[in-house]
């Protein structure tokens, strides 16, 4: 009788630790951002007038939740291209991040209401994805 007690208990150790292996691995490479501060950040962007500004300040956010996800790279293109296991849609998350470039970069070339709405849309996914949002 106490081998099979023995026996039932180390079974119960070992199903408890395979588990939590199990559980681990489920939770490997999602990294817990504080999404109320990420929450905060994203209402005082869609309450801005200024949507060019808005896209800059998303893009920035986007790149904040990049970091703090520990996704390696030097510039937010680097991190973007080694996000890929994160982001559902990364040619979005480009074409907001090459919107946002053209803003900053090129006097002048002022995007539409439409493209910044678009960006922005696609900037909220990425932050959703990152699990910011």
């Amino acid at each position: 009788m106490n081998a099979d007690l023995l026996s039932l208990v180390a079974l119960l150790f070992v199903l408890t630790m395979l588990v939590g292996v199990v559980v681990l691995i489920a939770h490997k490479g999602k990294p817990r951002l504080n999404k109320q501060y990420f929450t905060n950040r994203w209402q005082q962007i869609e309450g801005m007038q200024n949507l060019p500004m808005a896209v800059l300040k998303a893009d920035s956010l986007v790149d904040e939740a990049l970091r703090q996800a520990h996704i390696k790279g030097g510039t937010m293109g680097e991190r973007l291209n080694n996000s890929s296991g994160f982001l559902q849609d990364i040619n979005a998350t480009w074409s907001a991040h090459k919107l946002r470039n053209r803003i900053a970069h090129e006097n002048g070339d002022e995007p539409s209401a439409t493209e910044c709405k678009k960006a922005l849309r696609h900037l909220k996914r990425a932050l959703k994805d990152l699990g910011a949002l």
